[in-house]
């Protein structure tokens, strides 16, 4: 288990804007190229059509100088998007080392772990770590399907608060935290105005971040102030650098049942598709007067919501984002109005901040939209 002290990692908390990280790393790997490892990697051969291994194998980042431990687990089928659980070691520690914790949890909660080897032995925040974190998470998409959605991180120690300041103190899309034995460091914002991921924090009673330096009850306090979700396991008896298996199964199971959820509907707005997709439309009648389109509350669906413009008992349009990965790998947009007023109906992946627009011009009857090419976000 990785050699960690309840005092150690000493970090400046700071804003970072880890998005244009993630533009710069992703250019950097397109050009340098991620390496697996020349050794064999430990895990059964991928089946037909994938060309990754089941189990653990090492994969080289050379152009931020770090590397990752990847695990895939023995059940996927080659195919589906999987949570992608990036987790952090502690302090003096390395990836290696959470070998036999972190698969078990991975089989069970069915997901991805990427565990990143920091830049220095003494602790994350140091160095070019947010490059590492960042080429991480793109490097494995690149690798294996994942869903974007569900793309959390975890860590212990140590790698823990590095974990919650990452997620909390940039607009990473992070889905979810989960903390093993983390010291307290503060965060006086949460820097994604959309979405506060929730956080589940585990601590052995014996463990000094708990029982001595009282990390957690000051952790409590912040995201309650912050207004973070938060729940907690705490076991009798256990320290800083061991837990029982079980709750690092749960602390999986925790951050596979959460996605990343922007956009939530209000008076002028759906939102589709697990609130990925935001729906917006603004109007234009015949004498100059404008307006925008208003969800019909008992007409909205998870993949389609229904508008009206002048009248809340006169319903307009109905509009569907429908998931068509399986047939043509692209997330589609099907619109139908009975108007002839000009309108402009905008729909954004609010994840990759992708649109598309579609538009009536005034005086023409509105013709049906069926777009199947609208969206390549499919895993």
């Amino acid at each position: 288990m990785a050699r960690t002290t309840a005092l150690q990692s000493p970090r400046i908390c700071r804003r970072r804007w880890l998005a244009a990280i993630l533009l710069l790393v992703a250019l950097a790997i397109g050009g340098a190229g991620a390496a697996v490892a020349a050794a064999a990697p430990l895990g059964s051969a991928a089946p037909a059509g994938s060309s990754v291994a089941r189990g653990w194998q090492k994969v080289s980042m050379p152009a931020v100088g770090s590397y990752f431990e990847l695990y895939v687990p023995s059940a996927w089928d080659g195919t589906t998007a999987l949570p992608l659980v990036v987790f952090l070691h502690g302090a003096g520690g390395t990836p290696e080392e959470y070998f036999s914790n972190l698969a078990p949890a991975a089989e069970g909660a069915r997901c991805v772990v990427a565990a990143p080897k920091a830049s220095s032995d003494n602790g994350w925040g140091l160095g070019n770590d947010d490059q590492i974190i960042a080429a991480t998470s793109v490097t494995v998409a690149s690798m294996v399907p994942v869903d974007p959605a569900r793309i959390s991180i975890a860590g212990h120690s140590a790698g823990g608060a590095e974990a919650y300041l990452v997620a909390y103190g940039t607009v990473s899309h992070y889905s979810a935290v989960f903390t093993l034995s983390a010291p307290f460091y503060p965060v006086s914002s949460v820097a994604d105005p959309a979405y506060k991921a929730p956080i589940h924090m585990y601590y052995g009673t014996t463990d000094p971040n708990y029982a001595t330096y009282g990390a957690y009850a000051a952790l409590q306090q912040q995201w309650n102030a912050l207004g973070v979700t938060w729940e907690s396991d705490i076991e009798t008896g256990w320290g800083h650098d061991f837990w029982p298996p079980l709750s690092m199964l749960l602390g999986f199971q925790f951050l596979v049942g959460k996605s990343y959820v922007s956009c939530t509907g209000d008076a002028t707005h759906a939102c589709l598709q697990q609130g990925r997709y935001r729906i917006a439309l603004t109007w234009q009648d015949a004498s100059g007067r404008t307006g925008v389109g208003s969800p019909v509350p008992a007409a909205v669906s998870p993949d389609s919501a229904v508008l009206w413009f002048f009248d809340p008992t006169n319903w307009e349009m109905l509009v569907k984002v429908l998931d068509g990965c399986g047939l043509n790998q692209r997330v589609w947009v099907f619109a139908a109005a009975t108007t002839n007023v000009a309108y402009t109906l905008t729909v954004t992946d609010t994840i990759t901040g992708k649109l598309k627009t579609y538009q009536n011009p005034a005086g023409q009857a509105a013709a049906a939209v069926t777009d199947t090419d609208a969206f390549a976000t499919c895993p």
